[in-house]
């Protein structure tokens, strides 16, 4: 301290001192005020000139039902694989910069983005597309995917542009298949023959070219895996993740995983609906989101099989009216479903019936060994029995529903669901040329009109036509009754209250279409001026 400052605070203490006490209290005062004025100025001047926004950093853990068997966008095993996949895959919408159809809507044109790497440093191109497409037509790999694309065509136009030719125009060619299509790498993949596929050592160390890739695994004494590591991929074409590190968590039932949220071992978990919550109560602070899902369930009558009664449009009509849907909506599903009564949301409600055509039926309803199913299936046995009908549930595993069942359309009723996609295109399921197995027209439904209304449906590139369509679908088939349409539940999705950036506003087909934006998902914020 120089003698000029020494001197100066010897005056102002000297100053203080000659003041009364009171004086000094309202110096002191005087001071405190200035110095919290000053304080609140600031803080209002940052947080009116400044906003929050994401930050790059930290992790997040997420729990899954399940285990992951082999991570490939192709041939997912699990539920697992398929979350993981999304992480570290392109789909070919995403990795486009431009799509363009043809007039007549058979010929795509698609242009991908200049600078796409794979996780080893590799340049995604044209011939990965082409090679991912001969994968999944390959019938010895066994993809789900490989209807979506029998007779598509592919052709390589230049490096990054690849032109695909369909037999015929289909209206949702972009949105519902070049979106499901993730893009695996040719220069990995080429040499190893189809039936060996997943036999290479790729199964948990995948190379992709999304947001996240592996970075390591975990697994217990008995070899199950209990944590997969995703890192942010700095070179990702979009911009690098918000998120640094992701990591996916292995849990045997939903017990298991809502139990290691409330113990803060995960932060956040998908759940096929709100159900679960209603057995296993979350005691921690959470968000929780109820995603649009666009499944539906629906009790499908199999006309070959069901007694003569129901037969009977009446009869049919009676047992619709009588689902007491607004209560199965509350009690299984804690008021996050809509009632449905037709295939889309389209159909409007019929209104109450008469019990008196369910008096003396004797009905077999087959229904798959899913909790809030089964718990449907009561209380809409409770609705009918009240009605007079006598109604006897046959709870199976869905093996047995698979093998025993639908293969053999061997049911009388069957309470099952159905995955329209945002297209809301109803072929698979309502066509009369998809009635048998592994078809999905459960209802073995039959009706020229509708069968033409559906055709013509998927070839019509104009929106408000297709919506015209959709409607006379929608209510011809509901008011023929070949099912009980009852709801679509939403996607039930818990995160801790640090999550930021989840998308629910865009509903989904499937569980991983949870992730439909997770690079921008973030767990760090900041303030930035205007």
């Amino acid at each position: 301290m120089s003698f000029k400052e020494l001197i100066t605070r010897s005056r102002l203490s000297l100053t203080i001192q000659a003041l009364s006490k009171k004086e000094q209290f309202a110096l002191l005062g005087a001071a405190v005020i200035f110095l919290a004025s000053a304080t609140t100025y600031s803080v209002l001047y940052i947080q009116t000139k400044t906003v929050i926004v994401a930050a790059q950093g930290g992790q997040f853990k997420e729990g899954v039902v399940g285990q992951p068997a082999f991570i490939n966008p192709i041939f997912p095993t699990t539920d697992a694989d398929r979350d993981i996949s999304r992480l570290v895959f392109t789909s070919i919408v995403e990795g486009a910069e431009s799509i363009a159809r043809s007039e007549d809507g058979k010929t795509w044109n698609v242009r991908l983005r200049e600078n796409i790497l794979w996780h080893d440093g590799a340049k995604l191109t044209a011939d990965d597309v082409i090679f991912t497409l001969e994968l999944v037509q390959n019938p010895e790999v066994n993809s789900p995917l490989y209807a979506s694309f029998q007779g598509v065509a592919a052709e390589r136009v230049s490096e990054l542009e690849v032109k695909f030719v369909l037999q015929s125009p289909y209206a949702f060619f972009e949105t519902d298949h070049l979106s499901n299509l993730r893009i695996v790498p040719k220069h990995l993949f080429y040499d190893i023959p189809a039936q060996n596929l997943k036999l290479g050592s790729f199964g948990l160390r995948p190379v992709g070219s999304g947001p996240y890739k592996v970075a390591s695994h975990e697994t217990d004494m008995n070899g199950a895996v209990t944590e997969v590591k995703l890192v942010a991929n700095k070179d990702y074409f979009k911009g690098r993740p918000n998120i640094d590190t992701f990591i996916f968590k292995f849990y045997r039932n939903t017990a298991d995983l809502i139990r290691a949220y409330n113990l803060g071992q995960i932060d956040g978990a998908g759940l096929a609906s709100a159900e679960p919550l209603t057995d296993d109560k979350i005691t921690i602070r959470h968000e929780t989101y109820g995603l649009r899902s666009l499944r539906y369930y629906a009790i499908f009558v199999n006309p070959a099989l069901v007694p003569r009664e129901l037969k009977s449009l009446e009869v049919r009509r009676a047992l619709s009216r009588s689902v007491d849907r607004e209560r199965i909506i509350n009690e299984v599903f804690l008021g996050r479903a809509t009632p449905l009564y037709g295939p889309t949301r389209l159909a409007s409600d019929p209104g109450k019936a008469s019990p008196e055509p369910l008096k003396g039926l004797k009905l077999n309803l087959v229904v798959p060994a899913e909790p809030f199913l089964a718990k449907s299936a009561r209380i809409i046995k409770e609705n009918w029995e009240a009605g007079g009908a006598e109604v006897n549930l046959q709870i199976l595993p869905a093996k047995n529903i698979q093998e025993d069942i639908l293969r053999k359309s061997n049911y009388e009723m069957i309470l099952f669901g159905n995955i329209t996609k945002e297209s809301e295109d109803l072929f698979a399921f309502w066509h009369s040329s998809r009635r048998f197995y592994p078809d999905q027209n459960l209802a073995l439904y039959q009706n020229k009109n509708v069968d033409a209304a559906l055709e013509k449906y998927r070839q019509n590139f104009d929106s408000e036509e297709r919506l015209e369509l959709l409607k006379t679908i929608s209510n011809t088939v509901a008011a023929d009754v070949p099912a009980i349409f009852l709801y679509s539940p939403h996607y039930t999705y818990v995160a801790s209250p640090q999550l930021g950036g989840l998308d629910s506003q865009t509903p989904i087909n499937t569980s991983d279409d949870r992730f439909t934006n997770v690079a921008n998902w973030y767990v760090k914020t900041k303030r930035v001026f205007r």
